[in-house]
């Protein structure tokens, strides 16, 4: 009979928990899973912004053409285009966009919009994208164009 009791106490006993050595496995593949993971989620939220930014020149761009119809001229005030300030802000205020004039100087054969990553978001791989009345997209950043465009 006492051995009938004792093989059940070390029956017992194996189920009771882990051992550190199982634990530390477990904590070793969480870990690795993370440090692939958070990049990959980082980079995602990153093209999500992004899109916010190109959303926002493209709308611009189309209120441009709009205007250039009505006025036989481009401009530089956002305002004028129906935005609420000057740089305008994109809808979820990751990015600022402002109008300039073409390299010649004259409002009135192009323009160039710049997006701006707005603070506290920065987009180092991209940079400031822009996109001119020719529909020639950029960017400052070092990425590649067609990860940024």
């Amino acid at each position: 009979m006492a051995t009938e009791k004792h093989c059940r106490h070390r029956i017992g006993l194996g189920t009771l928990g882990f051992t550190l050595i199982e634990l530390m496995m477990v904590v070793a593949v969480v870990a690795i899973l993370a440090a692939i993971a958070f990049p990959s989620y980082q980079n995602y939220v990153d093209r999500a912004k992004r899109a916010d930014g190109k959303n926002l020149l493209m709308e611009m761009a189309s209120r441009q053409e709009r205007y250039y119809f009505d006025n036989n001229s481009y401009t530089t005030d956002p305002t004028e285009l129906g935005y609420s300030s000057d740089p305008a802000t994109s809808p979820d205020g990751y990015y600022t966009v402002s109008i300039s004039n073409q390299p010649t100087g004259d409002i009135t054969t192009g323009y160039t919009l710049t997006a701006t990553p707005a603070a506290p978001f920065s987009d180092p791989d991209c940079g400031n994208l822009t996109l001119n009345s020719r529909g020639v997209k950029d960017r400052t950043g070092s990425e590649i164009m067609d990860r940024c465009w």
